[in-house]
C-alpha cells in the first residue's frame, strides 16, 4: 500500500506557501532555509503526483489543485493553531482559555450578563469572543476553534450538538415621536408609507414551517443589512424603521431615542448554543450554558 502523500507538517508549509509571495517570504515565516522549502514542496509533488505551485517569475502561484485544496487546508491548520493555543494554556498553568463564538445580537444584548455571572471571579480565565455570521460561528464550531457558539438555528442540526436558547419573532425599532409610536403592535401594512431597514437571513438559517419573508408585504426597504444591531443604529441615525429580531429590538429599544414596537407576523426563529464534537469538554463551558439559559429565560418574548 502506497503511503499517503500528506503529512502533519505538510499543512502548516502548504498554508504558509500559499499565503506568502515568494519562497523567501515562506521560508522565513517557518523559519527554515529557502532550499528546505523547496526541497519539501518538490517531495510533496512528486508524492502527489501533480504540482500544487507554478513558478512566474520570482513568484509562486498556487494551481487549480491547491487551490481546491486551501479550506480543508484552511480548517486543518486552524485546528493545530487551537492544539498549540491549548498547550500552551496547560504550560502556563492557567485554569483556561475559554473561546466564544457569537453573532452580534447576541454579543451585546445576551453574552455579557452570563459571561459575567459564569467567570466574573475568575481571574486566572482568558476569555476570547469572536463575533460573525451564523454561517461563520458554525465553521468555527465545525473546526473545533471554540468552545462554544451563539447562533441562529439552522435548518439542518441533525449532526450538530445543538441546544435551543432563546425563541425570536421580529420588533419594530422606530424614533419615540413617529407616528407609528402611538401603536402597541404594527403589521407590513403600517409600515409600507415609511422608510424601513431591514436584515438579510442566511438560507441557512430555520425561520419556522409556512414562514413567509417578512418583508413581502413591504414596497418601502431603504436599507439591507446582514446585522440587526446594525439596523437598529441606523434606525437611530434616522434612516428609517428598523424590523429587527426581539432580542435586539428589547435590548436596542433601553436608549431612550427608539421605542419597540412589535411587528405582527408569522416570522418564528430561534438562538441557540453550539458546541463542537471533538473538543475536551470544559467545566468552565457548563457554567456558562447554564448562565446563558438563565439570562435568556428573562429574556423570552
Amino acid at each position: 500500500m502506497a503511503r499517503p502523500p500528506f503529512r502533519l507538517h505538510h499543512i502548516a508549509l502548504l498554508n504558509v506557501v500559499m499565503n506568502s509571495q515568494t519562497l523567501t517570504e515562506a521560508a522565513r515565516r517557518l523559519n527554515i532555509s529557502q532550499p528546505a522549502v523547496s526541497k519539501q514542496l518538490k517531495q510533496l509533488h512528486a508524492d502527489l503526483g501533480f504540482a500544487l505551485f507554478e513558478r512566474q517569475g520570482h513568484r509562486l502561484v498556487p494551481t487549480f489543485e491547491a487551490r481546491a485544496m486551501l479550506d480543508q487546508v484552511s480548517r486543518l491548520n486552524a485546528s493545530l493553531e487551537v492544539l498549540n493555543r491549548l498547550a500552551g494554556e496547560f504550560r502556563s498553568a492557567r485554569r483556561g482559555h475559554l473561546q466564544i463564538g457569537c453573532i452580534p445580537s447576541a454579543a451585546v444584548y445576551l453574552l455579557p450578563k452570563a459571561l459575567q455571572a459564569a467567570i466574573g471571579g475568575e481571574l486566572q480565565m482568558l476569555c476570547s469572543v469572536h463575533t460573525g455570521s451564523t454561517a461563520q460561528a458554525l465553521e468555527w464550531v465545525e473546526t473545533q476553534q471554540v468552545d462554544v457558539a451563539i447562533a441562529m438555528k439552522v435548518r439542518d442540526t441533525s449532526r450538530l450538538n445543538y441546544s435551543p436558547l432563546l425563541a425570536l419573532r421580529l420588533d419594530c425599532l422606530l424614533p419615540t415621536g413617529h407616528a407609528l409610536a402611538a401603536k402597541r403592535v404594527l403589521t407590513p401594512q403600517d409600515l409600507a408609507p415609511y422608510p424601513v431597514i431591514g436584515i438579510e437571513l442566511p438560507v441557512m438559517v430555520s425561520t419556522g414551517p409556512g414562514t413567509t419573508a417578512w418583508d413581502d408585504a413591504l414596497g418601502s426597504v431603504r436599507v439591507r443589512v446582514d446585522s440587526a444591531h446594525v439596523a437598529s443604529c441606523m434606525a437611530e441615525a434616522g434612516l428609517g424603521i428598523a424590523v429587527v429580531d426581539s432580542l435586539t429590538g428589547r435590548g436596542a429599544s433601553a436608549r431612550r431615542s427608539l421605542v419597540r414596537r412589535r411587528l405582527q407576523h408569522t416570522y418564528e426563529a430561534e438562538i441557540g448554543i453550539y458546541r463542537p464534537s471533538f473538543r475536551p469538554r470544559a467545566g468552565m463551558v457548563d457554567e456558562l450554558v447554564a448562565a446563558l439559559q438563565a439570562e435568556a429565560e428573562g429574556l423570552r418574548p
